[in-house]
Order: C-alpha cells, then structure tokens, then sequence
C-alpha cells in the first residue's frame, strides 16, 4: 500500500520519541540511530519501485485513507524527504558520541521528533496537517535552544520561538484568507492555485513568505539563526537551522512560487531583491564575528538568500539553482558546523581569538573544514559552484526578457550574490585561519584529532561536497532537482553554458602537484624563533583571524549601518519587543485614573462612532 510511506515515516520516528523517554541513554541511541536507517531503506525502497516513480512524477498521489487529501507526494515532496533523512542520519553519526552531558538524554528524545514532523511537514497535503506538523517543528527548535549551556540560551529560545512562533500565527491567518479567497475549494494545498490578486490573495501570499522567510532565515525574518546557532548545541545547529528548517522553508516558498499562487513580475522582483539583500547584508555581518557559530550562522542567512534568489524568479533554471543550492548548502554547512563543534569539544571553546594552529593536532577535521570552506565559498569543482552557476545563469535568462528598467533591477540583484560569493571566500579565509593555522597555542599541545564517529560524519558531507560538484548533472540533477522542477510545473531546464568538472579536478591536482614538486625540489626552509625586543614574543603578539577586515568596521559608510546593527535596530525582535513596550507606556499614562479622562475618552469614542456610522 503506497499509504505505508506517509505512515512508516512519521510514526516511525515518532514512536521511537516517545519509547525513548523511558529507555537508558544508550539504548535510545541504537534506537534512534536503527530507525533513521529505517527511514533511509524505506525511502529508497520506495524510490526504486518503478510503480511508485511513474505516478509521482505526473502529479501529486493522495492518500485517501485518512480522509481527502491528508498526505501526499509527488517528486518535489520525494526530493525533500530524501534530504531529511540523509541529513539527519549523518548528524545523528556525530551526535552518537559527544553531546554535552546535561543535554545528551533529552537530545535523542528530540532528535526523532524534529525528523517525524518534518517528514511530516513535507507529505501533508491538507492545510490543517500542514500546519500542525509545521509548528511542532517549531516547538522542538525552541527546546533544542533550551538544551543550550550558554547564559543566553534562555533569551536565544525565547527569541526563536517569539520570531518562528509568530511567523507560524501568520501562516495560519494565511491559509484562512488563501481559502476565504477560494471559499469553493478543498483543503488540498496542491489543489490551490490562486491568481495574485485582490486583498484577501495579496495577504495571504505575504503571511505565508513571512513564514517561510522566518523558517528558513530569509531577511529581515533571519535574527534568531545568529542566536540560535552560538547558545544551542552543536549538533542541534547543523540539524535545524543549516538543514532541516532551510528544507522546510524553502519547500514552502517553492510551492508558493510555483502553484499555490499565480504570481507575475512585480512578485519575483519583490522576492529577488529580498533574496539579493539576504546575501549581502548578512554575509557582511558574518565578517566581523568573532565567535566560529556565530559567523558560521550569519552564513547560513547568507546563503538562504541565494535559495530566495533563485526559487523567486520564476525562471526554470534559477529555481533549479535554488533547489540544487539548497540541498549543498545543507551539506556544507552542516560540514562547517559539525567540523567547528568537533574543535570545540576538544578546546573547550569557539571563540576564534581564542583558537590557533589546530591543523597539525587535528588535520582530518581541517582537511573538511577546508572542503566545506571552498563549498561554501563557490570554489569549483565543489558543490557550492555549480548551484550557484545555475542561479546566476537563470537570473541573466529572467533579464533578458525583461524591459530595461527592470533588467537593472535584476543585474543589480546579480551583481550583490556575486558579491557576497566573494566575501565568503573572504570570511572563511579568516575562519580557517583563526581556528587551523597560525602559530599553536601552547594549551593546545596535548589536543587529538575528533572522535572517528565524528570525522567520519564530517567526512561524509565533505565526500557529497565533492560529489555534488564533480556529478552534479548525473546524480542530484537528474535524480532528485530535475524531477522536482517538473512536478512544480516547470519544464527541465537548459543550461547556458557548460563546464567539465572533472577537467577542473584534474587541473587542480595537477597544479597541487606541481607545488609539491617546487617545494620539495626547492625547499630551503629555516625555522628561527621570533623576537620582539630582544624577547621571545609572547602568545599574545600572535597572528590572530580576528584582525581580519576591522577596517571595514570602521569604515565611514559601513560604521554607521554596524553600529546600528549592534544596537539591534535590523532585529526584528528587538524593534517588536522595543514598540510593544512603548505602546504599553502610551497606554499606562492614558490610564491616569482620573474620571474626568475617562468620561472623555468615552465622549471621544462616541463622536468617532457616530461619524462612522
């Protein structure tokens, strides 16, 4: 019965949650970890049935059992819950050993829920499913912030279930005024397609992007990633909002974008620019962080906004960049984050000035770092490469049929991702260097290489980072993105311009090569102590990344904008939080407890009543 997938997949895991709570810490690992390769085999087996596939790929397959519409899967679903799994079946390789204690038996009751509701995010076709599933993904992203160990961890929850949480309100206002505006259709979201405008659409297409936007980490939606990314646990980090919240998101924006509205230009400039600011702004916060999550979670805003970019185009090509560069980036800042957490369980910290010259102690971890930084950063032959190519190249394709006006709109869009590509490249030059190279620090002499559960979990990222990149057209393309595209409506798309990867592969060894050879044929190194007045200079007078680019802190047209942001004026909790109190005085000195006042305001209440009526 094809009803099996939608079940095994969230029941599944989440039956394994609720035993959980009653089993040892070591048993709730071998459970966790035999139900996500479960998940796994369940998923391929379905994949693999020629049956199974033929419907999928013509449309969406509905699961009537449990009632019109409940469940559903068509390729798109298909490419999102294969992801889950994968993703979360390496995390949870990391998670098997290392955890901080006070946080380690909650964690693996968490850790099967957040996959249950996200699968069951995914294969809810009917609107009230939707959003059940939708926010109790929520709800375990704020318990994961809570497990943090941090003195901010409190706030940081508060803060993501304040943003997340109230972004979930607005989705539900948006699917009631999406069916207000369609009072004749079933609750079926893949039955819905709504033609942009009128009040009630226009409303609910905003309510929904605000949703998406605040699950994925879009701009100005994003201030809780930061937060959650520096007080939450390590794993928890790559788990949610590098990975399964960007899925979520992003497949919520996808569907909007594709059928759920009848959307036009204006709409994808909207969306384009939002993506375009996304990029810019948060990678230019990302350089001047000096703790390794923090910076690593400004990225992870950052490279969403390539997602937005080409998923709200509208173009074929753009939006199977935006899917393609969705699922990289899942795996190289997972990578990324799981590397850095590797070096913070055995150093004991993250904050970069406080870290150096690990790449001797630990060169498996520094060697996925490295993958992960030139993935992350658009380095070809990496997978971070070719999805970006596709977005850019669909962008063009968009320009060229618009009219002048609004092709500056787009290159200037364009302009602004290629940009914030090289200043990534930029900050993780500086990320690199804080925490592996450099001179080592003498607390730091008896550090060891990660757990091998851990470098295997990161090696296997930085193995996809390769794969991605190498056969991006053979594997993810053809297997998973392509088909996906097709199912939201559009046709394959063509590319503009190939390139051979492997031809960039073998250029690039053959140039490593060389450099070997240069070096060792001409190696004449002196190694010589360094003085400082005549002294052996202290630790302190070191190299450190965190020098890296504070001129452009202080720089006059950028100071302002980062005092600004220091003082949380681009927060969108904060200026809620900030309003909200001042509205509350407005209304404290109105209730002066003065009759004569109040015999007033009911006067003005009546005039007011009056007039309109």
């Amino acid at each position: 019965m094809q009803i099996n997938l939608a079940v095994l997949l969230i029941a599944i895991p989440f039956a394994i949650a609720i035993i959980n709570i009653f089993l040892p810490l070591i048993l709730r690992k071998i459970l966790t970890f035999i139900c996500s390769l479960g998940l796994i085999a369940v998923l391929i087996n379905y994949f693999a049935r020629p049956d199974a596939l033929a419907p999928l790929q013509s449309g969406p397959l509905f699961f009537r059992d449990f009632g019109h519409s409940v469940f559903s899967i068509d390729m798109m679903a298909m490419f999102a819950m294969f992801f889950i799994q994968l993703l979360s079946f390496i995390i949870l390789i990391f998670s098997l050993k290392g955890v901080v204690k006070q946080a380690e038996r909650q964690f693996f009751i968490l850790f099967p829920f957040t996959v249950a509701f996200c699968n069951g995010v995914i294969l809810s076709d009917h609107a009230l499913s939707f959003l059940i599933f939708w926010g109790l993904s929520g709800v375990v992203l704020y318990f994961f912030n809570l497990l943090g160990t941090t003195k901010e961890a409190p706030r940081s929850a508060l803060k993501t279930m304040l943003i997340v949480g109230g972004s979930d309100a607005l989705l539900i206002m948006g699917f009631v005024l999406l069916y207000a505006a369609n009072p004749n259709s079933v609750w079926a979201i893949s039955a819905l397609t709504t033609p942009l405008s009128g009040l009630l659409p226009i409303t609910a297409f905003v309510f929904l992007a605000v949703a998406a936007f605040a699950k994925a980490g879009g701009f100005p939606m994003h201030t809780w990633v930061p937060d959650f990314s520096k007080d939450a646990p390590v794993e928890s980090a790559a788990l949610l909002p590098a990975s399964l919240d960007k899925l979520l998101g992003i497949y919520l924006l996808a569907r909007m974008m594709s059928h759920l509205f009848v959307t036009g230009l204006t709409v994808h400039l909207v969306i384009m620019s939002l993506g375009a600011i996304t990029v810019i702004t948060a990678v230019m916060m990302a350089m001047n962080q000096h703790n390794g999550r923090k910076l690593l979670g400004y990225h992870a805003v950052s490279q969403v906004g390539y997602m937005i970019l080409g998923v709200g185009s509208g173009q074929a090509l753009a939006f199977a960049g935006g899917l393609f560069h969705l699922v990289n980036h899942t795996i190289y800042k997972s990578n990324l984050f799981l590397a850095l957490g590797s070096v913070e369980k055995r150093t004991g910290s993250n904050e970069l000035g406080e870290l150096g010259g690990l790449g001797k102690k630990m060169p498996l971890t520094f060697i996925m770092a490295i993958i992960g930084a030139l993935s992350i950063s658009g380095i070809p032959p990496f997978n971070g490469f070719f999805s970006k190519w596709m977005i850019y190249q669909g962008v063009l394709e968009k320009a060229k049929d618009a009219s002048p006006g609004f092709q500056l709109w787009i290159l200037a869009c364009l302009v602004l991702a290629v940009f914030g590509s090289a200043l990534t490249l930029a900050s993780f030059m500086k990320f690199l260097h804080s925490i592996f190279l450099g001179k080592p620090l003498e607390k730091f002499a008896n550090i060891k290489e990660a757990p091998s559960n851990q470098w295997i979990a990161t090696g296997l990222f930085s193995l996809l980072c390769l794969i991605f990149g190498v056969f991006a057209i053979q594997i993810p393309l053809n297997l998973f993105i392509y088909p996906a595209v097709t199912a939201c409506g559009f046709s394959v798309p063509h590319m503009l311009g190939l390139y051979n990867p492997l031809f960039v592969l073998l250029l690039m060894g053959l140039a490593f090569l060389v450099g070997i050879f240069v070096y060792f044929g001409t190696k004449k190194v002196r190694y010589d102590e360094v003085y400082l007045g005549g002294m052996s200079a202290a630790e302190r007078f070191r190299v450190v990344g965190t020098e890296f680019y504070n001129e452009i802190r202080t720089m006059k047209p950028l100071k302002a904008i980062y005092d600004a942001a220091e003082r949380k004026v681009f927060d969108v909790y904060d200026v809620s939080r900030n309003a909200s109190v001042g509205l509350a005085k407005i209304f404290q000195k109105a209730h002066a407890g003065q009759l004569q006042v109040y015999l007033l305001y009911i006067l003005i209440g009546v005039l007011v009543l009056i007039w309109a009526l």
